[in-house]
């Protein structure tokens, strides 16, 4: 099997390449649109590899939430490259990622929340609150195997100030261990600390390409035809609100 996954929802975003594990990660250049770089950063990752697109047997793209044009240009990029060569596509949500990510690291043991809390930008934080069910077996390096956490769903993708729903979740925890993984930590770390308490721990998150790659190879068969990508926006697109704004707006 050979595995093509990407991620496009953050600026720098990630693609990785699988085949019977992880071969290779690749960070994105937040300096270059994902525009600029797609499809030709992932056509020379297969190259690096002496693999082209058609030896790919399937792909996995991050689905969001994200920003809009990332997500956009990444899962169009995705769907046009499966749809040459009639393959499936493993679409994950990108909060789901980052709570698989934190599952993978050496304290993240089973009863841990995570909160998985990504930038949203306007002042406002895209977040969903999850629980690891059973961890998955230590590496030698001390992490924990990529993807082979069971990690549980407490709280439905969201986009909210990050005052009262850190607040919210605080209060709605057992008192347990707490992860808060993503890139809206920095900006909003002293709100996470008065909410959590200086004992959560609070992490920048690496590339989550490998570990989108690692759970579409451990579940081939939850892969979907390229048309079938539902992109999850939590928040609308600034353009259809505009729409509403200009068609409700008073006439002359």
């Amino acid at each position: 099997m050979l595995l093509l996954a990407l991620d496009t929802t953050t600026a720098a975003g990630s693609a990785a390449l699988w085949r019977d594990g992880l071969v290779e990660e690749q960070p994105g250049d937040a300096a270059r649109t994902h525009a600029e770089r797609l499809p030709g950063e992932l056509a020379a990752l297969l190259a690096r590899h002496g693999a082209t697109v058609a030896d790919v047997t399937g792909y996995a793209v991050a689905s969001g939430p994200g920003s809009f044009t990332g997500l956009r240009v990444g899962i169009a990029t995705i769907q046009g490259l499966a749809l040459v060569h009639e393959r499936h596509v493993h679409p994950v949500g990108t909060l789901d990622l980052l709570a698989h990510e934190a599952a993978r690291a050496a304290d993240a043991a089973a009863g841990t929340t995570i909160v998985a809390w990504m930038e949203a930008y306007r002042g406002e934080i895209f977040a969903a609150r999850f629980r690891i069910r059973a961890a998955s077996p230590l590496e030698p390096s001390g992490t924990r195997r990529r993807g082979g956490a069971i990690v549980d769903r407490l709280d439905a993708p969201c986009v909210a100030a990050p005052e009262p729903l850190a607040d919210a979740w605080a209060r709605a925890g057992d008192g347990g261990a707490t992860i808060v993984i993503g890139d809206g930590v920095t900006r909003t770390r002293a709100t996470l600390e008065a909410a959590f308490g200086r004992d959560a721990s609070l992490r920048e998150p690496g590339p989550l390409a490998g570990t989108l790659a690692s759970l579409a190879a451990a579940a081939p068969d939850a892969g979907v035809r390229p048309h079938a990508i539902v992109p999850i926006y939590v928040r609308r697109p600034d353009a259809e609100l505009a729409r509403d704004r200009a068609a409700v707006r008073p006439t002359a």
